[in-house]
């Protein structure tokens, strides 16, 4: 696919990693970057050559720092009805790959909702999150809030939607809206170490447990663990879970098919 607001490289273990690069504009999306976003995690289920995505920024100040502010003057009701930003999140949401945003600075607006529909957020020491949408008139349009609340609980979410409160790395960890805080210059490479831990387990279990876990924040307990109980009858009948155990037991690392 072509690209004119991302970078994509893909590593030999099939890592991809998706840069935002916009740095004049500190990685602001417009309805075409929204565009390539979502084309991307669209196609990125099918591609045999990617087997985990990290998302980050270009540069050192900010992974997305929301929305090109230019580009709102040109916002209608019926054009954003029609914006491609909701979809984009969603795709990433629901990839069957391991997601992580690599967070390296402002995560504002829409680069907030991103890294939320992202499976783990992983954060330089000098990221902020914030939604401060309605200091501009409008409110949170990719899903920020609702994964949001979902992620940190309604009270904080309200108070960085509502209150406009940015929440700086370290907070940002020990609210749970991120899983570790590291100095920039290590973020990719702390991105990738846990993007090759989550490659290690068996790739329907991963898909599934992913599935029950999402499900988990909607679903009442009865229907999650009825759903939890079918899903593991399923990767009991894998050549994933016989690989698993026989190399548990053979003391080796698992070779999984997927199958």
């Amino acid at each position: 696919m072509e690209l004119n607001n991302f970078l994509l490289s893909i590593d030999e273990d099939g890592i991809a990693v998706f840069t935002a690069n916009r740095p004049e504009k500190l990685n602001a999306m417009d309805a075409t970057a929204w565009h390539e976003l979502l084309t991307f995690f669209t196609q990125v289920n099918e591609r045999p050559d990617v087997h985990a995505v990290i998302i980050t920024g270009a540069g050192e100040k900010a992974f997305i720092a929301g929305a090109d502010i230019s580009a709102l003057r040109e916002k209608t009701p019926a054009n954003t009805l029609s914006s491609p930003a909701p979809l984009a999140t969603r795709a990433i949401e629901l990839c069957c790959k391991p997601v992580i945003a690599a967070v390296n600075g402002y995560a504002f607006g829409g680069g907030c909702e991103i890294a939320a529909a992202c499976d783990l957020r992983i954060v330089s020491e000098n990221a902020v999150f914030g939604l401060p949408e309605v200091t501009l008139g409008i409110l949170p349009g990719a899903g920020g809030t609702q994964r949001l609340a979902k992620l940190i609980g309604v009270g904080r979410a309200k108070e960085m939607i509502l209150a406009g409160k940015n929440i700086k790395a370290q907070e940002a960890v020990s609210i749970g809206l991120a899983s570790q805080c590291v100095p920039l210059d290590t973020l990719l490479s702390a991105a990738k170490q846990t993007a090759k831990r989550m490659l290690a387990a068996g790739p329907i279990s991963f898909q599934l447990c992913k599935k029950l876990l999402d499900a988990s924040m909607s679903a009442d307990l009865e229907s999650g663990l009825w759903m939890e109980c079918l899903s593991l009858a399923v990767t009991c009948g894998t050549q994933d879970k016989h690989e698993g155990v026989q190399a548990f037991l053979e003391k080796r690392l698992a070779s999984f098919q997927g199958k």
